[in-house]
């Protein structure tokens, strides 16, 4: 199959394609996307440390097919989707919730490990997670992911109009569930907008490390696993080599010159953070979650849900060395792998 960067997230290994658009196109204009390509370490930190470049197209700060519903509200609400000071702002509300977050509640909120396939964990495990240490009470938090799921669908590339009805269903029922812990309807909507964030980029992570282990040498990996510490640092690699999410977007609000190449006014920017992961002159820096202001607020959190998930299944007895990936999920910005034991 001829990769390209909308499909090469779920190939089978696309990473000697990211460096090598790193190395010979560093930053060029794809004429079959329409778009520009972000690729080397230095184009994608000069795009997301420049505020020319927002995270909406000029006169849209809402997709049009979310106008005037629930999902659209939290759309407009999101600190990841806004830019200029109602970014900083909302961003300073995004870490104040995670900062009375209590991290520790994480590991109560595992699922039956004996009664879900290993897929199902992936994706249930973070929504959990978050829904726990925010403080949402124990009856709620089985089957959030649910939640979560409609509203990664409905925000992620490819909507269609017929994920909005239920992604609306979702936040009207969500915000509910969440009225009693953040009453303020911004703190509320943000909190909400961490399931989203959370669904399927931490259920990649939790898969690609799975997988990384599956394949590694038995010596290796039980040097990896029989340490929390070793183990953490081991996903945080993942995020790097592996990584769950593989590209974002921006777009230019005015001309601009980058890289001594003119990019016009309303120009779209394909950011491939997980080529400027593979660039040579990257030395070592992972990419996989923004850089700048828009970087993730909760990039630690994901390594930290993620160790504990694999720790989890891990201590509850699975064999890791038998996991095998049998494909992807469909999607053209995250990996989220199939698995199998």
């Amino acid at each position: 199959m001829t990769l390209t960067p909308l499909t090469a997230a779920t190939a089978e290994d696309p990473y000697g394609y990211y460096a090598r658009l790193a190395r010979e196109a560093p930053f060029a204009y794809d004429e079959e996307l329409r778009c520009w390509l972000a690729c080397s370490a230095s184009t994608v930190d000069a795009i997301l440390a420049n505020d020319v470049f927002a995270v909406r197209p000029a006169g849209e700060p809402v997709p049009a097919i979310m106008r005037g519903t629930a999902i659209g509200e939290l759309f407009a609400e999101m600190a990841r989707m806004s830019d200029g000071p109602a970014h900083t702002a909302r961003r300073r509300v995004v870490e104040e919730i995670l900062g009375t977050a209590n991290v520790a509640a994480i590991a109560s909120a595992v699922p039956a490990l004996d009664s879900e396939p290993l897929d199902a964990l992936m994706f249930a495990f973070p929504s959990r997670a978050v829904a726990t240490l925010l403080g949402i009470a124990a009856p709620h938090v089985a089957g959030i992911e649910d939640y979560a799921r409609a509203l990664a669908r409905a925000i992620g590339p490819g909507a269609t109009a017929h994920d909005v009805p239920r992604a609306s269903e979702a936040v009207r029922m969500l915000s509910k569930i969440f009225a009693e812990r953040f009453p303020d309807a911004v703190r509320r909507l943000n909190a909400i907008g961490l399931l989203f964030q959370s669904y399927d980029g931490t259920a990649g992570l939790i898969g690609n490390t799975l997988y990384q282990l599956a394949i590694a040498e038995p010596e290796i990996r039980r040097r990896i696993v029989e340490h929390a510490q070793t183990l953490t640092g081991f996903v945080a690699e993942v995020a790097r080599l592996d990584p769950p999410v593989h590209n974002t977007r921006r777009f230019a609000t005015r001309a601009i010159t980058l890289d001594g190449t003119p990019v016009g006014d309303g120009d779209s920017i394909l950011v491939l953070l997980a080529a400027a992961n593979y660039d040579a002159e990257a030395a070592g820096r992972t990419f996989t979650f923004g850089e700048g202001r828009h970087a993730c607020v909760a990039a630690r959190l994901a390594v930290t849900i993620a160790s504990v998930a694999v720790h989890a299944l891990i201590e509850a007895g699975t064999d890791v060395a038998r996991i095998t990936r049998i494909g992807f999920y469909p999607a053209s910005n995250v990996r989220v792998p199939r698995l199998e034991l």
